[in-house]
């Protein structure tokens, strides 16, 4: 990698110098000082701008945390994609045609504002990288020795899997710059019933009494009670934001609820948006001149508070300390936190009164002031945070994080929970509650399943109109994830053509594996040194074709129900065996 140009705020630059890493990774660690003016209520502020490039060859597409379904390269000139604590990671990984690392860049500074691009040059066809962050920075965090600031971008071009490099990104964070996530307790990684698809805000505590318990007979171990429970509206909007008073019509006894949900064997969590304050709550007065931003669209009527307030930190880390412990709550779900940025246009903007200057290092103070109120009552509390607030950041205040909403969606889930799993290291990956209409056939509904396998499932369809074939193959996989959870979910997750949105993925250890393919005609081949092999058919294909080697072994077929397939050896020619497994079905070979 060639040294860096630096094309803005050279002055803050004081000095760089440059560490080799193990595998063809390495460091450059900026020494940044000086001070920077800044009128955070026009949004101006000085930035530094660092670039590198190298040629642009072998390559296939982008990664980064929120890619999503778009994994394409831009030119030089296009958008950066930009992480601070509230969204996204400051990472992104360039691989190609053959998955293949070929240039993975993280940032270590993961608070604040940080803009990454990765783009190609037209006129010479070389990749441009770029990292851009304000120079505010130097005001928020601890000068080192000398007055300056330390700020590594790591660079790492090593020829291995792009998802080892990602994942060795994470480790660094951890590792090397000391980000800790707190501790995920085995309470987060049990199956959970969501009230969100099944119900929106039609919530009543006799109704969802029945789901719980129907729930827990096939094998839930957490419910959380979506929104709807803080109000009488039905209107799906957040006016009524704010307050977090439970209604009384639709709960006249909160507490004796939980207590009879608590008896079903279900730990209970319930859901806030942490910022929205609705313009038809009580509080509404005394908070509306301590917002970031007003949305006045029907389907929003409220404002997002500003942390910088210590009122507004204070206020909501009362309220959700006071629920817990009047409650006896398990967790809780905290939404809409990425909509905690700043504003160029913050009609609130009141330095006399907030003890922060930075929107980011407020959102700091306030998540880590609530998981420690929240942990200090049980160690077991369980936080859930959605795709989109999932960096390292977060991972220091919540232990579950989800992947954004996609209702009935199975490749959008997949692809969400593998994007997930590469940063997340032991931290508890959650599926977006699967739905599916009532008519649905149990074979299709299985493959959202086996999509969102190698996360805790999250399910949200109503227990009350499921079928008999549809209770036996919840049953069935439920119990499946149970008995496999350390090698479906604590295991680092291994995933085949990130620019195919992943057809084939994989975890194992000490010998065993599950593979679960997403799309036909492939020939599949058993991970190296593995002899307990199970493999999940996650398409509409009745047929899957092992690579297993010069190895026999014994193979049994299962159905989406876990009944077992007689005759399903269609043969084997050298070293590929042919098995007819119908649709969400499961190939167990062992040698």
């Amino acid at each position: 990698m060639e040294a860096p140009i630096v094309r803005k705020g050279a002055c803050f630059l004081t000095g760089w110098e440059r560490e080799l890493l193990e595998g063809e990774a390495e460091v450059f660690r900026f020494y940044l000082g000086g001070q920077s003016p800044r009128n955070p209520a026009k949004g101006t502020e000085e930035e530094v701008l660092l670039e590198w490039s190298m040629p642009y060859v072998d390559m296939a597409g982008i990664w980064s945390p929120l890619c999503g379904m778009n994994r394409s390269i831009d030119a030089d000139y296009g958008r950066f994609r930009e992480s601070m604590t509230a969204r996204s990671a400051p990472v992104a990984c360039l691989f190609g045609e053959d998955g293949g690392n070929r240039c993975t860049m993280a940032v270590s500074e993961t608070r604040e504002r940080i803009g990454i691009r990765a783009g190609v040059r037209e006129e010479n066809s070389m990749l441009i990288l770029q990292v851009r962050f304000p120079v505010c920075i130097l005001k928020k965090a601890a000068p080192k020795e000398g007055g300056s600031y330390e700020l590594d971008v790591r660079m790492d071009t090593g020829r291995r899997p792009f998802y080892h490099a990602v994942q060795a990104v994470a480790k660094w964070w951890e590792e090397e710059c000391g980000i800790l996530p707190v501790l995920t307790p085995e309470a987060a990684r049990e199956p959970v019933y969501s009230t969100w698809y099944a119900y929106h805000q039609n919530l009543f505590a006799e109704e969802i009494e029945e789901e719980c318990r129907l729930a827990a007979e096939l094998g839930f171990r957490t419910v959380i009670l979506d929104d709807g429970w803080q109000t009488d509206d039905n209107n799906r909007g957040y006016a009524f934001c704010g307050d977090w008073q439970v209604s009384e019509r639709r709960f006249p006894d909160f507490g004796e609820h939980i207590r009879k949900v608590h008896a079903m064997g279900l730990k209970y969590m319930i859901w806030y948006s942490v910022p929205f304050m609705g313009i038809r709550c009580g509080k509404w007065e005394e908070y509306r001149n301590m917002l970031l931003s007003f949305d006045d669209n029907p389907l929003i009527q409220a404002g997002v508070l500003d942390p910088r307030y210590k009122e507004v930190r204070d206020y909501l880390a009362d309220t959700y300390e006071r629920a817990v412990m009047e409650w006896n709550l398990d967790g809780l779900k905290l939404d809409f936190v990425d909509c905690i940025v700043e504003q160029a246009d913050s009609q609130a903007y009141n330095p006399e009164r907030m003890d922060f200057e930075s929107v980011q290092e407020a959102l700091d103070c306030l998540m880590s002031t609530v998981y420690e109120r929240l942990s200090a009552k049980s160690g077991d509390i369980m936080i859930e945070f959605r795709q989109g607030y999932i960096g390292p950041n977060m991972r220091r205040y919540g232990n579950m994080l989800r992947v954004a909403d996609c209702p009935d969606s199975a490749i959008r889930n997949r692809v969400g929970t593998v994007d997930l799993r590469l940063l997340s290291g032991r931290t508890a990956v959650h599926s977006d509650p699967l739905m599916w209409h009532e008519d649905e056939a149990p074979e299709a509904a299985a493959i959202q399943i086996i999509s969102s396998i190698f996360s805790t499932p999250q399910i949200s369809v109503k227990m009350k109109a499921l079928t008999p074939e549809m209770r036996e193959m919840l049953r069935f996989w439920l119990g499946f994830m149970g008995e496999n959870r350390a090698l479906l979910q604590e295991q680092s997750i291994c995933a085949l053509e990130p620019h195919n949105l992943y057809p084939v993925v994989w975890t194992q250890k000490d010998g065993r594996a599950i593979t679960a393919v997403y799309s036909g005609n492939r020939i599949l081949r058993i991970p190296e040194g593995v002899a307990d092999w199970m493999v999940l058919n996650g398409t509409k294909e009745e047929g899957l074709v092992l690579d297993v080697g010069d190895v026999t072994g014994a193979v049994a077929v299962t159905d989406c129900y876990g009944n077992p397939v007689e005759g399903a050896l269609g043969g084997r020619t050298g070293r590929f065996l042919e098995v007819r497994v119908p649709v969400s079905g499961m190939v167990h070979w062992k040698r």
